[in-house]
């Protein structure tokens, strides 16, 4: 198996991307421990886990809040004793109560919402496990990004934050190169999942834009995600740090 005797710790575990990674990553061989601000949803991706032989450990936390990132990476250090991979994959998009538009009609407060839940919320759990990673001379760092990182897709603040993302990762593997660490990016498109879906209805034509923007005539799957995710965080990546893997049907080629 590809994690075998591997810890690796997701942010956003209870739905989409992050659940479709930690069910993936358990399969591999991986003790997983998820994190987010809703325990019902931690435990219904737990209870897959362990259905299947695995082991899941649910750590309710807010991202924003520092305190809780560092009890985050101690509750795992407790339990499994080390750190492996951290996937940095909790954010806000579409479904959040924030407003994803121009920067005319983005009221500061979003701004501010949306930087602290996606991009604040990475340098938090990088500093809680770094110091970790450093002392064993290894680990893997994969953030989750976004083609709105990348090309230009509107609403302003979220893809500030992913460009942000972008070049903290790079920063974070120049840095961290000499430890044994790699850190990379994963940048889906739309992908299918609860945070989007309440834009289906909301957003006039959003489901039809994003099923047929890429070369390939769909949205990205979460488990779309969570293979590419797969591959970088295991040692079959092992010479690969700094990078951007798109994961967007080939729209950012178009």
């Amino acid at each position: 198996m590809r994690l075998e005797n591997k810890v690796a710790v997701i942010t956003g575990g209870g739905s989409g991307i992050g659940r479709a990674s930690a069910v993936r990553f358990a399969r591999e061989g991986a003790k997983i421990a998820i994190a987010g601000r809703h325990p019902d949803k931690l435990e219904e991706t737990a209870k897959i886990i362990r259905d299947e032989g695995g082991d899941c450990l649910c750590c309710p936390t807010d991202v924003r809040n520092e305190a809780q990132v560092r009890c985050l990476a101690e509750r795992t250090l407790e339990e499994y004793g080390k750190i492996d991979i951290l996937f940095n994959n909790a954010g806000v998009g579409y479904s959040a109560p924030y407003v994803m538009d121009s920067t005319v009609k983005t009221p500061s407060e979003d701004w501010d919402a949306i930087l602290s839940i996606n991009l604040r919320s990475v340098f938090y759990a990088c500093k809680a496990v770094l110091p970790h990673m450093i002392q064993r001379q290894s680990g893997v760092i994969l953030n989750c990004s976004s083609i709105n990182g990348v090309i230009g897709c509107g609403a302003d603040a979220y893809s500030a934050s992913k460009g942000g993302i972008n070049a903290l990762s790079r920063a974070l593997a120049v840095d961290n190169a000499k430890y044994g660490i790699r850190v990379n990016v994963v940048s889906p498109a739309a992908t299918d999942t609860p945070m989007i879906q309440s834009a289906y209805e909301e957003v006039e034509g959003f489901y039809d834009y994003w099923s047929n923007a890429a070369p390939i005539k769909r949205m990205a799957a979460p488990e779309d995600v969570a293979n590419a995710a797969l591959f970088l965080v295991s040692d079959e990546a092992g010479f690969i740090t700094g990078q951007n893997l798109m994961v967007d049907g080939g729209l950012s080629i178009c």
